[in-house]
């Protein structure tokens, strides 16, 4: 604690004497909230931004004249003075864990010292701060892991430890990974297999050899639709190929036979064809979140059990008439695409509660959506809606309502109506943008005495 108020007095002699100091993390934070204080946040223009941040960048390659293959993180913080001269600097450097830290917050500071002093406000005013956070190279953040009693969680373990028939789960994601071990087939009753965030191109699972295997997460790695083969198999239902290289659903998938759950986001889906669904009857929750279809292929109708359906960032501009036959469907998540109106016979979709349609370019509601009484959650949010949908009023169970950027001039009377909300987000809209309380402050409390929480 002394050494620490002797560094804070220290600083408040620099700051005095208008001398420059460069600090790193061991500085405290109320110290440094201190400091900062007495500088605005609000008092510069961009070319002394930019005349800044050429020598921020000239002591980074002073640092690091080529790019890291190691990545880390400059937290930086400079305080000007009303002269234009840097007074302070405030530094820390994250996610470095994998250096000598103390050696290069020394290089730093040195760097530093040669540079900032050649910085001078081109136009000098009143003192300020400035705070940014810059990458160095590509930064790898710290890898995290769930331990239970019944899981292993790097290639050491997998490979020496003896009690395989305890194991359940193997951790084994974001390890650099180019291929699957052939060490996993020692847990005959493994269930979940984590192997996501490698560089894994290809997928051969021998399922004969892992026969309680029933999740298997392979999202972030490199695998194409012609590499990914997998045996026959009564107990995989759950299947993660996120953020792959697939063009379409890999035929192999059909030999999962008990597969619920499939997720396909953030490949190139483009080229989806009605043949990717042959094989699917049985999935109950499909996510093709940002995979860049434009036109859902109809065959997506034969998922009679489908509950769950995530189309979320995708280019459609209309819902196919083949939706209307997944009978089962619960959850829809069409947000964040380009659609002008929904199909006329949505109501058909009886058990639907959950609705995701914001962002996209709706003006109106069908007729007869009305008639979806187990509607719970509904976002309409930042759409081009100008009247109220009358057609809300009559979910009975809606819980959460969204209709935030739209175009609404006035406060929508009808939301009264509404009898069970819970939640309500008005955020955005042309009445919310002045005097909102004093103009609809009777409405609000109205809301509010219903005890629904309003977002405005």
């Amino acid at each position: 604690m002394r050494n620490l108020l002797i560094l804070f007095f220290a600083l408040i002699a620099n700051y005095v004497t208008a001398q420059k100091i460069f600090l790193s993390s061991e500085i405290t934070e109320k110290e440094k909230i201190d400091l900062v204080n007495k500088y605005s946040s609000d008092n510069f223009d961009q070319k002394n931004m930019t005349l800044l941040h050429a020598r921020i960048d000239s002591a980074v390659k002073m640092v690091f004249p080529k790019t890291p293959k190691i990545g880390l993180a400059l937290d930086f913080q400079a305080m000007v003075s009303a002269e234009g001269k840097v007074n302070f600097v405030l530094f820390d450097l994250v996610y470095a864990e994998r250096y000598n830290k103390d050696s290069l917050v020394k290089e730093f500071k040195a760097a530093f010292a040669s540079q900032i002093p050649k910085y001078k406000a081109i136009v000098p005013g009143k003192p300020f701060v400035r705070t940014f956070y810059m990458a160095i190279g590509a930064i790898k953040a710290p890898r995290t892991v769930r331990q239970t009693d019944s899981s292993l969680v790097n290639l050491n373990q997998l490979i020496t430890y003896k009690d395989t028939l305890r194991i359940k789960r193997l951790f084994l994601h974001e390890l650099e990974l180019t291929e699957i071990p052939n060490a996993i087939y020692r847990y005959p009753n493994l269930e979940e297999l984590y192997l996501s965030k490698n560089q894994i191109k290809e997928v051969n699972l021998d399922m004969k050899k892992l026969p309680k295997l029933a999740q298997i997460h392979l999202q972030g790695n490199e695998i194409t639709s012609e590499n990914f083969k997998i045996s026959r198999n009564k107990s995989v239902y759950m299947l993660n190929l996120n953020e792959n290289l697939l063009s379409g659903i890999p035929q192999q998938t059909s030999n999962c036979r008990r597969l619920n759950i499939l997720w396909m986001g953030g490949n190139d889906l483009s080229q989806l064809a009605n043949r990717d669904f042959r094989h699917l009857k049985r999935v109950m929750d499909l996510n093709f979140y940002k995979t860049n279809i434009a036109t859902l292929p109809s065959g997506i109708k034969k998922l009679k059990r489908l509950e769950v359906l995530d189309l979320y960032y995708n280019k459609l501009e209309v819902l196919p008439s083949s939706t209307l036959k997944l009978k089962r469907l619960t959850h829809l998540a069409v947000a964040h695409n380009q659609l002008n109106t929904l199909p006329e016979k949505l109501y058909k979709l009886k058990r639907i509660h959950t609705l995701y349609v914001h962002h996209n370019r709706l003006s109106k509601l069908p007729e007869q959506i009305s008639s979806m009484h187990e509607m719970k959650i509904l976002d309409l949010g930042y759409n081009w809606f100008t009247d109220f949908p009358v057609q809300i009023t009559a979910f009975t169970k809606l819980e959460e309502l969204d209709l935030s950027g739209n175009n609404f001039h006035e406060f929508p009377k009808q939301l009264l109506e509404i009898k069970h909300l819970n939640k309500l987000f008005l955020r955005g809209n042309p009445f919310t943008e002045e005097r909102t309380e004093l103009k609809y402050g009777q409405q609000l409390s109205q809301l509010q005495n219903k005890n629904i929480e309003v977002f405005y």
